[in-house]
């Protein structure tokens, strides 16, 4: 009985083995079949003039209870008029919430649906005390070395200047496309779109407007970042997480901290955050994060690809391994950030309440009220009261099986042929949660190539992008136009 209990066994094994080893070697590469395609050559130096003057201009949101810069919003408005002449005079124009604006390039076949492209020309402030960190100005708009410096060349000027040169390019070149194209610009995208993209979006679902897709900022072209993989990545960003922001506050008598209490505001507040810190949300590996690493595992290390490849059986392992990290933990839960603590204003007197403000970035499929009802759970303690500061919902995930992936995905071939492209996971957010109303597809993709040293510069010191990379953005969005408008 041992002996075939033995054989069994030994028969599992091999059997285990013989599919982990055929999963892993019969998951290879796919080589797409893309036609080569010559774009004409642009005046890659003129636009950068162009972008630089934007950055010159001062569109900083700083606040939802600070006033728009309207004045600046209108210099840019004025520049953008000036700078694309074809598309001032030929695009119907519409100005939202006194600051976005809305393009209407009207397509010949109203039987298409169309195609909606965003981005936002508002910006963030530079950090107090980190002005003298900067290699430019943040607001000089420098052209040194073939680099453009400044606020808005990542995040997101760049986009909305290259969507108008691409479509100023399209217009000189007497193209017309067959579906419509709309460009919407928002212009306070960085403290939510609340009057910008939501207003845009509210105006197109009244005219009975339904994109096909759109397609917003989110992810870039990496390269040195996804271990064991050296080729540049193209990461198109089918969904985004949501936003929610959590306020503690804990109350106790205040007094002379010569007779405290047991428990103090402060140490409640403490105790709170620390639960929370010591018991995370639960790990999984979902869509889109699970099809970012399907897509990827044929181009992986021989160890890395037989564990994703037999998700199967090393799930468990793959997930504790990725929640392990930074970003890779992102990828894989509702992250928990305590970001601001407030108590107390003298070494000798008790404060009467201390309050601590948490961020959390939901994953797909966790609702904000779900997230809260888990903090309540966790932290246990009657005495905190929690109040919800700013929320937004995760999106939902949308599909990289219909036409708008696929053309977004050929138009990367065609611009970049040098790079891998995979879905992925928008773990910030953007003004694509105000369309999703109106489209059932929304994807986020810009080509910036970023190496390991350029994500902080998105939102931090040193914002800069590299004249060829413009051009390469420009170039891709007037291809781009080309294939849905075509």
């Amino acid at each position: 009985m041992i002996k075939k209990i033995a054989l069994f066994l030994v028969l599992v094994v091999v059997a285990v083995v013989a599919v982990i080893a055929f999963r892993t070697f019969s998951n290879t590469p796919q080589t797409p079949d893309i036609a080569a395609v010559t774009v004409p050559e642009i005046d890659s130096m003129a636009a950068a003039r162009r972008l630089a003057e934007a950055v010159r201009i001062k569109t900083v949101s700083t606040g939802l209870d600070n006033p728009v810069a309207a004045p600046e919003f209108d210099k840019l408005h004025a520049l953008i008029d000036l700078s694309f002449p074809l598309v001032a005079t030929k695009l119907k124009r519409e100005t939202i919430s006194d600051h976005s604006l809305l393009y209407t390039w009207e397509g010949t076949d109203s039987s298409q649906p169309p195609v909606l492209l965003l981005a936002h020309m508002d910006v963030v402030p530079v950090e107090r005390g980190t002005e003298a960190d900067w290699t430019y100005d943040a607001f000089s708009g420098t052209i040194e070395d073939g680099i453009i410096w400044g606020r808005g060349t990542l995040d997101d000027k760049q986009s909305v200047f290259a969507i108008l040169e691409a479509a100023e390019l399209q217009l000189a070149a007497g193209f017309t496309p067959k579906r419509t194209l709309y460009f919407a610009f928002g212009h306070d995208e960085e403290i939510g779109g609340g009057n910008g993209a939501q207003k845009i979006a509210e105006l197109l679902k009244s005219r009975g407007i339904r994109p096909a897709f759109t397609l917003d900022e989110g992810m870039v072209i990496v390269q040195g970042i996804m271990p064991g993989i050296d080729a540049p990545i193209a990461f198109i960003a089918l969904a985004e997480k949501g936003y929610l922001t959590l306020q503690l506050t804990a109350s106790t008598k205040g007094g002379h901290s010569s007779i405290p209490p047991r428990k103090t505001a402060i140490g409640k507040i403490a105790r709170a955050v620390n639960r929370l810190e010591e018991n995370r949300f639960p790990a999984s590996l979902q869509s889109p994060a699970a099809d970012m690493f399907s897509t990827l595992a044929p181009h992986m290390p021989l160890p890395l690809k037989a564990i994703i490849s037999n998700r199967w059986l090393f799930d468990p392992i793959l997930i504790s391994e990725l929640g392990k990290g930074g970003a890779t933990n992102a990828m894989v839960r509702t992250t928990t950030a305590a970001t601001i603590i407030d108590g107390g204003t003298k070494d000798n007197v008790l404060p009467a309440t201390a309050i601590a403000t948490l961020n959390f970035r939901l994953l797909p499929g966790t609702s904000v009220q779900e997230a809260v009802d888990r903090v309540k759970t966790v932290i246990d303690d009657p005495d905190i009261t929690i109040e919800i500061k700013q929320q937004n919902e995760p999106s939902r995930v949308s599909s990289k099986d219909v036409e708008g992936y696929r053309v977004i995905e050929t138009t990367i071939r065609e611009i970049f042929p040098d790079v891998l492209i995979s879905p992925g996971l928008m773990l910030a957010g953007s003004d694509s949660k105000h369309y999703e109303d109106i489209a059932e597809n929304s994807y986020r993709f810009i080509p910036m190539r970023f190496g390991p040293d350029d994500l902080s510069r998105v939102h931090g010191t040193n914002e800069r992008i590299y004249i060829e990379n413009y051009a390469e953005i420009i170039q891709f969005y007037r291809q781009l136009m080309e294939n849905i408008g075509g």
